[in-house]
């Protein structure tokens, strides 16, 4: 028979029991809610075919595609966004928009998808948008890869003034595209050079038409 000190002993043995098991699982749960996205960053310079490996790595691999660039030019165009007009000053001038505004368009297009794989082309584009990532995203998703298409200046300005005959974009023009280079040599390429460090990025020539170059990031996606 138990006495009052053996059942309380008891009582006490299953509560600690139970708290340790409770946060157990409440830890398992976290870690499972956390990084639940796996993100491959698509970097390089306006024209380097960026969109256009993007659309064929979505056709042969299980990833979606989220562009900052669109993401941010529909926010623009939405009328009830109270970001549009400050969005659209910085794309006219070839600017970068806050960060925090493009990290909320991202995590709220990734948790629509439905899926767990990401392409992200054109972001981070500077260490700002690095250290918003890190601060705001890194429980939310996992940078697997960095790939960078190099092209060169005169190949991408050729190819945005040829997208911008059709393409209807405020920034296929030869003003914006000479400040959108400038920046990407002084903004972006500090942030590659930080995942360089990390052993987080392949390079990619993307020069050639779009199927050789994607052959080589066939490749790359094959062994990831």
């Amino acid at each position: 028979m138990l006495t009052g000190f053996s059942r309380q002993s008891q009582f006490k043995g299953r509560l600690k029991y139970f708290l340790k098991t409770f946060i157990q699982k409440s830890s398992l749960s976290s870690v499972i809610m956390t990084n639940r996205f796996n993100v491959v960053f698509i970097l390089g310079g306006p024209g380097a075919g960026k969109g256009t490996q993007c659309a064929n790595i979505v056709e042969n691999f299980d990833y979606g595609h989220l562009s900052a660039g669109d993401l941010l030019r529909a926010e623009r165009n939405d009328s009830n966004s109270q970001y549009g007009a400050l969005i659209d000053k910085h794309i006219k001038e070839g600017s970068i928009v806050p960060v925090s505004i493009t990290c909320s368009l991202l995590k709220k297009a990734m948790e629509a998808s439905g899926k767990n794989n990401f392409l992200i082309d054109g972001f981070p584009r500077n260490k700002d948008n690095l250290a918003g990532w890190d601060s705001e995203m890194t429980e939310t998703a996992t940078v697997k890869l960095v790939l960078y298409f190099t092209c060169s200046e005169d190949v991408c300005v050729q190819r945005c003034l040829k997208r911008g005959e059709t393409s209807g974009r405020a920034d296929d023009n030869i003003e914006s595209l000479k400040k959108r280079i400038m920046t990407f040599n002084s903004s972006t390429k500090p942030v590659i050079d930080h995942y360089k460090k990390l052993g987080l990025v392949k390079e990619v020539l993307a020069e050639s038409g779009p199927s050789e170059v994607f052959e080589e990031v066939k490749t790359i996606f094959d062994n990831l």
